[in-house]
């Protein structure tokens, strides 16, 4: 089922765990209930579609919706937001560093960054910082409630985390989580700097 024009339904219930296991927790994650699916929509209208779009690049979905089974087979926090289909992990294809068709999207972030900390983003950062970098200056349009820079190395994270809910006041936080540490909260400059000289 077509979510948008370029994210199904399908690739947002995708997991490796669920198809291992098989039995219930393949059935319970492959066949979500109305909420979810609406919650789902949502987040792909609202947040994943919009940043494809900027970013003109493919965005691959590492885990979004989770059924009971699954997120508790994987250790995941007992109120996480992927249970109820209003968050998605996402990184981005590396043919925005390398494509000369992606240089005036990644000179767009790279003055947008320079604008609002006065420094330039390092070579070394991975593709997921421009989309962890676009994802912070939209915050408010993408109606995000928490946009999380997850593991890795500052301004190369492994996966960037991002919720939306149409249900609730959405909070605009911007966090870092650490191997080994908590969730810090980041003012909008500190998270950008995380991938600068």
């Amino acid at each position: 089922m077509r979510l948008s024009e370029n994210f199904t339904l399908e690739e947002l219930l995708a997991s490796q765990v669920a198809e291992r296991s098989g039995g219930d927790m393949l059935q319970e994650q492959t066949n979500p209930n109305r909420n979810i699916i609406k919650n789902l929509t949502y987040l792909t209208h609202q947040t994943l579609q919009p940043l494809r779009t900027l970013l003109r690049t493919s965005i691959t979905v590492s885990s979004s919706y989770r059924c009971p089974a699954l997120n508790t087979a994987i250790g995941g926090s007992a109120k996480s937001q992927h249970m109820e289909g209003k968050a998605a992990d996402i990184g981005i294809s590396s043919e925005l560093l390398h494509r000369p068709s992606r240089l005036h999207v990644r000179t767009v972030i790279e003055e947008k960054v320079r604008m609002e900390t006065g420094q330039g983003i390092r070579q070394e950062v991975n593709a997921s910082y421009y989309l962890f970098a676009t994802a912070c200056f939209y915050l408010e349009e993408l109606n995000v409630d928490q946009l999380i820079h997850e593991y890795g190395k500052d301004g190369s994270p492994a996966w960037v985390h991002i919720s939306s809910s149409p249900d609730q006041r959405n909070r605009r936080q911007i966090l870092i989580k650490r191997k080994g540490e908590g969730y810090t909260e980041l003012g909008l400059s500190q998270a950008l700097l995380l991938g600068c000289r």
